[in-house]
């Protein structure tokens, strides 16, 4: 696998952290010297069980096209799949470790920052793993196995900083609230999506001037093992607002499910107004 210069696999060093030789100390010295993307890329190549998949949710729209990675595969077993989560789970802390972050829990997922809830935090990469056994006749085995990326690939710290507040990541401040760590110790599997809806970007301002564009949106109720999206075609814009004429209701995420099952709705067609960067591009 291609690895940048300047950015590490941790994986590929796994035999010079395991000797304990004083010589690995200087490869500890750079703030986020080790490239959680390409430890994840790794740890999918590990076996043919992880390999056997796909990047999905390929976004057209920056920031989402320069820093996100998306993937999923068939887990062989509902076991094998816990398992890959705790390794997946257990390798972003290592590489939070060496990069000498720590990971928080916000309500968009976990990221691993320097400097937590002080000024000078820095979002490092978001991390998350999950797994569910929804289309199970499409994996024979076991469940389908979910993993996201959010890291810096080139760009400067600044342009990566409003990019991850543009992603989910919520700067440090006085009213911020940290969400407590899963007692498990894994990461948070969030009630949402980690894209902030303070913010918008490329893909919102384009749905904002293009009626008649089709236009997605997920929402998945509170408690609730999953979501729906909600399918139309852009009607009006208003003061932020996109009102859509949805005609189309399908369970799952659309960005991320691998078949796309129609659900009963009781209208043939809905108007549905939520913010401008609540949607997204599907069509």
């Amino acid at each position: 696998m291609k690895i940048s210069p300047n950015r590490l696999s941790l994986l590929s060093l796994l035999p010079l952290l395991l000797t304990g030789c004083s010589t690995t100390t200087s490869f500890f010295s750079g703030g986020s010297e080790y490239s959680f993307r390409d430890s994840a890329e790794s740890f999918i190549q590990m076996n043919d069980t992880r390999s056997n998949g796909a990047e999905v949710d390929k976004g057209l729209f920056y920031p989402k096209s320069a820093f996100s990675f998306t993937y999923r595969y068939c887990a062989s077993s509902p076991t094998a799949a816990q398992q890959d989560m705790a390794e997946f789970n257990e390798l972003a802390k290592r590489v939070c470790d060496v990069n000498k972050g720590q990971i928080i829990h916000q309500d968009t997922g976990s990221w691993c920052v320097n400097y937590p809830d002080t000024a000078n935090e820095q979002p490092i990469f978001y991390a998350r793993i999950s797994s569910t056994e929804l289309w199970a006749d499409l994996c024979l085995d076991g469940p389908f196995v979910t993993l996201k990326v959010i890291e810096n690939t080139e760009a400067a710290p600044n342009e990566w900083h409003q990019a991850a507040k543009v992603l989910g990541y919520q700067p440090y401040s006085q009213y911020r609230q940290l969400l407590p760590a899963p007692t498990t110790g894994q990461l948070l599997q969030p009630e949402k999506e980690p894209i902030a809806t303070e913010f918008w970007n490329e893909e919102s301002q384009y749905i904002y001037t293009n009626v008649g564009s089709v236009v997605c949106l997920y929402n998945r109720p509170e408690g609730e093992n999953v979501g729906y999206t909600y399918r139309g075609t852009v009607h009006s814009v208003n003061n932020g607002l996109v009102k859509v004429a949805a005609t189309t209701k399908l369970k799952g995420d659309i960005r991320t499910a691998p078949a796309l099952e129609p659900m009963e709705w009781h209208h043939p067609m809905a108007y549905i107004t939520a913010a401008a960067n609540a949607w997204f591009v599907c069509g």
